[in-house]
């Protein structure tokens, strides 16, 4: 049995594994865009993430621990004191991927996943960005990593949960400036990540269905006007962590879709962690 600490934006979680098969999540908030100040993470922030993966640690019962750090870490001025502090205080040891380590960790996820004999457009949107790639079966054609992950665009662009009309236009032309940079097309997206996975339960929420694995692209705008519609106190129960930002979530998968001419965003349970595992043979 082995766990994967990730460090992301909107959580860090630890999940446990026994020969690839995912078996416990554990997970706390993150803190480190609020805490990173002029891209330099505070003294407490940095304490903060200590006791969070000192618990997580613990939450492994002595089973090997592995922990990866993503865009809220790998852009950090200081990331290099950061990491020898928690490691001095936690004996965890974090391997920073670059965006695209991520994206390849992703790639590998995914043909685990859906097989060799599909071509298309994978995405891992998460809190603070977005890595996507082209691939045609086995191969990896195409990949980046970009700022546009709905926590960051949140705080660049966003008082209050839902966006207004003036920053909704911002954002948009925002996640414009990357995405027309990817190279390809395809009528179907394969998505990873917390927030393609929360818009999936509104989906179904919404559609009553159960066991769906896919969103119509043309139905995101109708998500995102239950959100509008929604009270604040509802919005926090059914969305959770995110609820402060998973109208930016489904905007930006909206945005990504429809540049990328897309009608159908299938939604994978899989991710980094599960790609990482395959690419360095973990068990």
């Amino acid at each position: 049995m082995v766990g994967i600490i990730d460090i992301g934006s909107n959580t860090i979680r630890l999940v446990m594994y026994d020969s690839g098969k995912k078996l416990s999540n554990t997970a706390v908030t993150s803190e480190i865009l609020h805490d990173t100040v002029d891209g330099h993470l505070t003294e407490t922030g940095t304490q903060k993430l200590c006791s969070a993966i000192e618990y997580l640690k613990n939450e492994a019962k002595g089973h090997p621990v592995y922990a990866i750090a993503t865009f809220a870490f790998r852009v950090l001025s200081n990331q290099e004191e950061v990491k020898k502090e928690i490691f001095e205080k936690t004996g965890v040891l974090i391997d920073i991927l670059s965006g695209k380590d991520e994206a390849k960790c992703d790639f590998s996820a995914l043909i685990r996943e859906i097989g060799t004999e599909k071509t298309g457009i994978g995405v891992d949107l998460g809190g603070g960005s977005a890595q996507i790639f082209t691939f045609d079966k086995d191969n990896l054609l195409f990949f980046d990593s970009y700022p546009i992950g709905a926590k960051k665009i949140k705080k660049i662009f966003v008082e209050n949960v839902v966006p207004t009309d003036e920053e909704t236009e911002k954002i948009k032309k925002y996640i414009e400036k990357y995405v027309k940079r990817v190279e390809g097309q395809s009528e179907t997206i394969y998505m990873m990540g917390g927030t393609a996975k929360t818009a999936l339960r509104i989906y179904n929420l919404i559609k009553g269905t159960q066991n769906v694995d896919c969103i119509a692209v043309n139905e995101l705008e109708n998500l995102l006007e239950c959100i509008k519609s929604s009270t604040g106190e509802i919005i926090k129960e059914v969305f959770k962590s995110r609820y402060d930002n998973i109208a930016c979530g489904i905007m930006a998968m909206d945005e990504i879709a429809k540049h990328l001419g897309a009608s159908k965003i299938v939604v994978l349970p899989c991710g980094v962690r599960e790609g990482y595992l395959a690419m360095n043979k973990i068990e």
